[in-house]
């Protein structure tokens, strides 16, 4: 029974039925946005207990509040590891900042824990793998390959490739292509080039310094640029890879492009 005034400011006696009673929505004074504004004044009114319960569920709704924006944050901005062995790992770091990205610089197996992503920076491919293969590191990055986004430039290429050629030379085997190294000429044959693509923004500048070539791909590869014909930028899933330097450009399409494939693999 509920006493409720009448228009004349009487009152009168109300019974709610178990039906409406069951469509009344019930709230928490406590969490409710409308209820009543939690403050020293109001804490001091309430018993010991009850204090303790409201500093409780305040400090519970913060941290909740906390770890979302976090989330959110990390949507927005993933953590993307450089390997820095070898190459201009610097100017990838800049890049991956420029694209929206937390880098990373990553020199041991351990540091690829937590990582969203990693990008293979360019170098000498076999003072890399022997680097890999000599600190245990190569198994560690065909295991993160399997289940992150990972990005090769230049030798990055080579060590992502399915079969390498000229010579031959183990590699991650996560990309369904066969490479050439050094297909281009020595350093002297390094060259920009300007050219069309499949991403949005109009012409693409190009450097290539000692580049490998991609010289065939699988059926799930995408090629989003070429050169003479032969794929420069490709993608597969969450492999990226780019025979030319797009860390030495002022360009930042090819990184962003890779800072969103990690983003959406996050989310996942």
């Amino acid at each position: 029974m509920k006493e409720l005034p009448n228009s004349f400011g009487q009152r009168r006696n109300i019974q709610l039925t178990k039906t409406e009673k069951q469509q009344r929505p019930l709230k928490d004074p406590l969490l409710d946005p409308g209820g009543p504004h939690l403050d020293d004044d109001f804490l001091a009114l309430c018993g010991e207990r009850n204090r303790r319960i409201v500093k409780r569920l305040k400090a519970e709704e913060e941290t909740k509040r906390l770890v979302e924006a976090q989330q959110l944050y990390r949507k927005e901005h993933p953590l993307i590891g450089v390997l820095a062995i070898q190459g201009n790992y610097a100017s990838h770091s800049q890049a991956l900042i420029e694209a929206g990205a937390e880098p990373v610089e990553v020199r041991k197996p351990g540091g690829l824990a937590g990582l969203d992503g990693l990008v293979l920076p360019g170098g000498e491919s076999t003072t890399i793998l022997k680097f890999l293969e000599k600190h245990r590191f190569f198994e560690a990055l065909q295991e993160f390959c399997g289940r992150k986004p990972i990005f090769g430039t230049c030798a990055g290429v080579i060590l992502l490739a399915r079969e390498v050629r000229n010579p031959a030379q183990r590699s991650l085997g996560v990309l369904d292509a066969v490479v050439e190294r050094n297909a281009y000429g020595r350093q002297i044959d390094s060259t920009i080039l300007t050219a069309e693509t499949a991403l949005a923004g109009g012409p693409l500048e190009m450097v290539f310094i000692r580049a490998p070539r991609i010289v065939e791909t699988g059926a799930g590869v995408e090629v989003l640029a070429r050169r003479e014909g032969f794929p420069v930028l490709v993608c597969q899933g969450r492999v990226m890879a780019a025979t030319f330097h797009p860390e030495l450009s002022a360009d930042r399409r090819v990184h962003r492009l890779f800072v969103e494939t990690v983003a959406a693999a996050h989310t996942k």
